[in-house]
């Protein structure tokens, strides 16, 4: 393979000419790059020289780029944003293996951060930093090296990696089922004071949804109590404030505790699952795949 060093055209000129080349403009690439428009059009020129071909049809007060400008335009582009992103993810990470991660807050707090101390024991030279929010982050479009998201596994720019699948069932405080024995049907479910999860996302099992799923009639819409968060929803829930639909993965620890028990055995499988997601595009950085590779055996440990 040739030499890069002389076959490449040099690469200050080919940062000048893509900015050139996008606004079409001397005058503006010239201020993105904080340049004079004098040294971006001598860079313009001494890659012309070098190419042996033209790059811009100049016009009356306008550039536009020929057949060859172009061809390379495309290229530069492409080049210079691959280079550009690498070099920025390891400006992210500098000294430190640093590992970004998103996931939803019900997920991070119930089942992701009672495991991470485990990971840090073992990995104490990787730097976590998780990216906690309502709804998902994509991680294509955040930057962010991998996710954990709820659904159907086929996502834009995502490759998705099975965690597990879900299982949806009613939970409730101890107390809460002490005071009301008659709670032992999906009959007599219906006449309790349900907490309702009130978000508008189409893969979440909601109490509708899941009477259907047993061939019920629901209660009367959003009797009970409403929250914005999971989380809070299954606070009010260990307080005895009402019946939740707990999903498995997210209230196993409270009822291994304890403080949330299931009144009753019926149970339903929502067609989603938990996956590991990351931008198909990139690859992954060594520490992130360390993650990522300890996750997954957790998640099927």
């Amino acid at each position: 393979m040739p030499s890069l060093n002389r076959t490449l055209p040099p690469l200050a000129a080919l940062v000048a000419f893509e900015a050139v080349a996008r606004h079409l403009s001397v005058t503006r690439a010239a201020d993105e790059l904080a340049l004079t428009q004098a040294a971006v059009s001598r860079k313009i020129r001494a890659l012309e020289d070098d190419l042996g071909v033209r790059l811009f049809h100049r016009l009356h007060r306008a550039l536009r780029l020929t057949a060859e400008g172009e061809r390379l335009q495309a290229v530069a582009a492409a080049s210079l944003t691959h280079v550009a992103e690498a070099a920025e993810q390891l400006r992210r990470r500098g000294a430190s293996a640093q590992v970004e991660v998103s996931t939803t807050i019900a997920f991070a707090s119930f089942w992701l951060m009672p495991r991470i101390p485990q990971f840090r024991s073992r990995h104490p030279e990787v730097e976590l930093r998780l990216s906690v929010s309502d709804p998902f982050v994509d991680p294509a479009r955040e930057g962010v090296d991998a996710g954990i998201r709820y659904g159907s596994g086929d996502w834009p720019g995502l490759s998705a990696q099975l965690l597990f699948d879900e299982e949806v069932f009613p939970v409730c405080s101890p107390g809460y089922l002490e005071a009301h024995p008659e709670l032992t049907d999906v009959a007599a479910l219906a006449q309790q004071t349900l907490l309702h999860l009130d978000v508008d996302y189409h893969a979440w099992t909601d109490w509708g949804t899941w009477f259907r799923e047993l061939g019920q009639e629901p209660p009367p819409r959003r009797r009970g109590l409403q929250f914005n968060t999971y989380t809070i929803l299954i606070q009010a829930a260990t307080a005895g404030q009402g019946v939740a639909l707990g999903w498995r993965h997210m209230v196993d620890d409270f009822l291994d505790q304890g403080s949330l028990v299931r009144p009753i055995p019926a149970t339903s499988r929502p067609r989603g699952a938990y996956y590991l997601v990351q931008p198909r595009e990139r690859a992954l950085a060594p520490e992130a795949q360390t993650f990522c590779d300890w996750l997954v055996a957790e998640a099927r440990g």
